[in-house]
């Protein structure tokens, strides 16, 4: 696959963020006659802008500090012990060949991209520092470069997270008990995947001083794991599809009974809940917001008396 893809998503960008998360393109903001004589075209290039910089944004202050703090589990990867020559250093071309496996159609190449790398002598250490840490930062570069959409990136960042995984890797050294910070888990619902999306809402958050993590992987496993192994004030999910709002009370009622923080706030957002009418299918979340800034507030208010 050419890394070069095809980015035809990005002149329409600025209508398909409305289906992502809580975002909304005016973030709360009233419109002017003045605004709304400005270019297509202009605010097109804006909100492609924003995408952008809030994108790379949670590569760099979230994602790659989050891979360089995780540490190796007890539970290794099955070929862990296969048979490898003397160590090698990874090169360049490793890391972009690793990185253009994550975005192959077939999900099984990154692990046999990962295997390869192994049989070279590369060890799980060096792969995981060396190959998966500096891919993130190259998928956000090609983002950047307009070389890639952000549904590749999504992909690709998934990707990178199970091989992670496979290697034995986890984020250990997240607080395990309440502090100072207010902190929240921001991901989609199982069945849906708004990377893009959190990471701009991530960015509301971040601006009051909260600290934000955007969970990539959004398998129900995968989200009880993170709120039990990290202290969560908050959770945001991010629900695409109407088809989802069935499971959404049970997930969480699962997400509170895991969490570290017995006293975790569950809020929801996203296109399934721009009507109204869905709002009394998902009664067990603590509020719902379809707005960036209205979650901001939400999630505050509901500290208040913590």
């Amino acid at each position: 696959m050419n890394l070069n893809v095809s980015h035809r998503l990005l002149p329409r960008l600025k209508f398909q963020i409305k289906g992502l998360s809580w975002l909304t393109l005016s973030m709360g903001r009233s419109e002017t006659a003045t605004s709304r004589t400005s270019s297509a075209a202009n605010d097109a290039k804006g909100s492609v802008e924003q995408c952008k910089t809030s994108l790379l944004s949670v590569i760099e202050s979230q994602i790659i500090p989050r891979l360089l703090d995780a540490h190796q589990s007890p539970d290794t990867a099955l070929w862990e012990t296969l048979p490898v020559a003397q160590e090698v250093l990874a090169t360049e071309q490793d890391m972009l060949d690793f990185a253009q496996a994550c975005l192959h159609t077939d999900a099984q190449a990154v692990f046999a991209n990962l295997d390869d790398l192994r049989a070279k002598g590369l060890t799980q250490q060096t792969i995981f520092l060396d190959i998966i840490t500096p891919a993130a930062r190259h998928l956000g570069d090609l983002w950047h470069q307009d070389k890639l959409d952000f549904t590749w990136v999504a992909q690709g960042l998934l990707r990178m997270h199970h091989a992670m995984r496979h290697l034995g890797y986890e984020n250990q050294g997240g607080p395990q008990v309440a502090g100072d910070a207010r902190r929240i888990m921001l991901a989609s619902a199982p069945g849906s995947q708004h990377i893009l999306g959190l990471a701009m809402v991530s960015e509301f958050f971040r601006a009051e001083g909260w600290q934000v993590v955007v969970e990539i992987s959004t398998t129900e496993k995968a989200l009880l794991h993170a709120v039990s192994h990290e202290w969560f004030d908050v959770v945001g999910l991010s629900i695409g599809l109407v088809e989802q709002l069935p499971h959404i009370p049970a997930l969480i009622a699962s997400l509170k009974q895991a969490s570290r923080n017995p006293n975790t706030r569950v809020i929801l957002g996203g296109p399934a809940l721009l009507d109204a009418d869905n709002h009394a299918k998902v009664g067990q979340a603590d509020g719902i917001s379809v707005s960036a800034l209205e979650a901001v507030k939400l999630a505050g208010d509901l500290l208040k008396n913590r």
